[in-house]
């Protein structure tokens, strides 16, 4: 070994082999046209799926603040309680507790979980008690352990693996309502 090499094989060589695999197929996916790739999680279509997403953003706002608000105290006491030379043979000056942070830090969080609870049954409640229109396609959909079977009870018709929903456009909308549901298997 030469003056100046280390023991470990790592350098730079791991990192341009997931660069030449992370830029292609980064450029690839921004390559497709928008025809062709029409999902997209912040242009929601459907009633349901825009208050999925307004919740969604709301609760990455709030996961937010806490990721900042927890990565500053922490960036903040590794500064300030970090080692000194002259700190080398003494003991840290003990805390023995404070109710005030102890109440903070655990009425805080049930805060947030309430009131992330409130806005979910809020949404969950609003999508699952909404009225049927009279023009809806009803659908109920039947898990079976490999396959899905379909009933179209105003139509009469039952299909396996294939769900047939009409084309909706915003001047003549047809909602189609699904009912879930799983083949019962016998003990």
């Amino acid at each position: 070994m030469q003056a100046g090499q280390s023991k470990s094989s790592f350098g730079r060589e791991p990192l341009l082999l997931i660069g030449s695999v992370i830029w292609p197929v980064s450029t690839a996916v921004g390559a497709i046209p928008a025809p062709l790739n029409p999902t997209n999680i912040f242009a929601p279509a459907s009633t349901p799926a825009r208050s999925v997403t307004n919740l969604s953003l709301f609760v990455l706002a709030i996961t937010g603040i806490i990721f900042a608000v927890v990565f500053t105290l922490l960036v903040y006491a590794i500064i300030k309680f970090r080692g000194r030379a002259m700190d080398a043979g003494r003991e840290p000056a003990q805390v023995y507790g404070s109710t005030q942070i102890e109440l903070a830090w655990t009425i805080i969080p049930i805060l947030i979980v309430v009131v992330l609870y409130l806005a979910t049954a809020r949404v969950i409640h609003a999508i699952q008690d909404a009225p049927e229109p009279a023009s809806a396609v009803e659908v109920t959909a039947i898990g079976h352990q490999y396959w899905w079977e379909f009933h179209y009870p105003k139509l009469g018709i039952v299909t396996a693996n294939e769900l047939h929903i009409p084309v909706s456009d915003p001047e003549n909308p047809t909602p189609t309502f699904l009912n879930l549901l799983s083949a019962e298997r016998p003990i």
